[in-house]
This record gives C-alpha cells, structure tokens and sequence, in this order.
C-alpha cells in the first residue's frame, strides 16, 4: 500500500532538516520537493523553499503502516509519535488507503497504535498501572 507522509510546521518551525528529506529520498520515498509543485510556484522564497521549507510530503509503498512509521523513523531520526504543540498539531502525520477503507489517518500519538498494536492505544496511566 501506498503511503504518504506529511509534514506540519508544529511550533513555529519545521521538524525534518534538509537533510532528512534527503535521506528519505535516498531510501526510496518519493519526496515532493515545494519547488516542483504547482501550488507553491508563486509562494516559494528563492525558487525553492516554501515557508523556509524544501519539501512538505513523501509517499512509498510498503506492506504495513508500521514498517512505513518504522522506516520513517530510522531514516530522519524523528518519533512518528511526538505530539508537537496544542496550537499547530503534530509535525508528522501518515495517509493511506487499504480494501477495507479507502482513507486512513494517522498522526502523533495515534501513531503508536500502529507501531505497538493494542497496547499502544492505552493510556498512560493505564501503562504506568501495568508498571506496578
């Protein structure tokens, strides 16, 4: 299945470097650099970055959501799950679309549901309670 990363300006700034949008583009995503994109054309400082950034998407295929959260996060670095702040959201978020349902949706700590199954929809005072 195909799935597409987007990337937030949750606080005030962009969470991927250039560099990781690089190293997602080197392992295979298909990075949708601003500059090539026709909705940004007229909105882009020095031709290429859009708000400061060179890229705000990237789509791969892969079997699972969570080997796609995986990879994202050995790549770039980051935790699909980071919350980002109350205002702007989370910084990264996740699309795809399976034979069951034709969109899925995906971003901070909803993430953890896919990298951890059950256990990652419990709370945290419900994990803290299986610590004791």
């Amino acid at each position: 299945m195909k799935v597409t990363y987007s990337s937030n300006n949750s606080g005030g700034g962009w969470w991927l470097t250039d560099e990781n949008w690089l190293a997602l583009e080197e392992a295979g995503w298909d990075v949708k650099w601003v500059a090539e994109e026709k909705f940004f054309k007229d909105k882009l400082e020095d031709n290429e970055r859009w708000l400061g950034a060179l890229a705000k998407e990237a789509s791969k295929t892969f079997k699972t959501v969570k080997a796609a959260m995986e990879e994202f996060e050995k790549v770039t670095g980051q935790s699909v799950t980071d919350e980002g702040c109350n205002c702007c959201g989370a910084p990264h978020s996740f699309e795809w679309s399976t034979k069951e349902s034709k969109f899925n949706y995906a971003s901070g700590d909803d993430c953890a549901t896919y990298l951890y199954g059950d256990e990652g929809s419990l709370s945290k005072r419900e994990l803290l309670e299986r610590l004791k």
